[in-house]
């Protein structure tokens, strides 16, 4: 259901905002880049956490600086006509890239979470075959 209604949001937003394809398009594309750099940094913590909370600041200061600079860069160059669409489109899909992140890594845990087992309650893990 909720796929569906994302889908439905997207395509109604974008039939709404059809005028100012480029605004649109541009806060997709921001949104994307700079949510996808963000993640794959913070998503190193996993394998690394000894240094989770340097990875983490890194991640929030990495989309803080790609969004500014994207922002600035934008409004220099004057390719958005819309600020506004820029502004919902940067949001929404922000937002919706979080939510498909967040789902492909629970996804990926539970199919870890199944291809092993625990060993007699002693924390140690053994791979089924």
């Amino acid at each position: 259901m909720k796929k569906a209604i994302i889908a439905i949001t997207i395509i109604a937003l974008a039939v709404l905002f059809s005028e100012h394809f480029h605004s649109f398009s541009v806060g997709f594309s921001l949104a994307m880049v700079a949510v996808s750099c963000g993640y794959l940094i913070a998503y190193q913590a996993i394998l690394r956490p000894q240094y989770a909370m340097s990875f983490l600041v890194t991640a929030a200061l990495v989309k803080l600086a790609i969004t500014v600079i994207g922002v600035i860069w934008i409004f220099a160059a004057d390719i958005i006509h819309s600020p506004l669409t820029f502004l919902i489109a940067y949001t929404l899909f922000s937002v919706i890239i979080t939510y498909a992140v967040s789902r492909y890594r629970a996804h990926r845990r539970d199919i870890s979470n199944q291809q092993q087992r625990e060993i007699f309650h002693t924390g140690l893990y053994e791979e089924l075959k």
